[in-house]
């Protein structure tokens, strides 16, 4: 009988989840959201080395989430931009895939992100909110 809870409850959560970003209400995760502390994704973008290692708080409309762990968010840039990512340890948050399209602000620490041939960066967030 066991066996068949774990895929209950799976289900059960995926769907909260996407409720929860389908609702009228913004969606949170973490602590409070630093509104004081908002700076525009496209100023850190310009000068990233500004802002690294410091506490700012983005806006920006989400153009993917990761599917497998449901641990990062990728926000809309521009050709000419490099790429940028809310990312949290796997299990921390967990960032419904319905949130595609939705404008989410994050505050948190701002990193590079690790790989690839162009500069990317990553805010690791202490609280992020999901605009419905």
């Amino acid at each position: 009988m066991n066996w068949f809870i774990t895929p209950i409850a799976a289900a059960s959560f995926a769907l909260a989840c996407a409720q929860s970003v389908m609702a009228a209400e913004p969606v949170q995760f973490g602590g409070e959201v630093q509104q004081e502390k908002l700076v525009a994704l496209s100023s850190i973008l310009a000068a990233p080395a500004q802002y690294l290692e410091q506490e700012v708080t983005v806006q920006g409309t989400i153009a993917a989430v990761c599917e497998k762990m449901h641990c990062w968010m990728r926000f809309e840039t521009t050709e000419h931009q490099p790429s940028f990512r809310i990312k949290v340890r796997d299990g921390d948050m967990v960032f419904p895939v319905s949130a595609k399209g939705k404008t989410a602000y994050a505050t948190g620490t701002l990193q590079p992100w690790p790989g690839g041939d162009t500069p990317r960066y990553q805010l690791v967030p202490t609280a992020v909110v999901i605009e419905p």
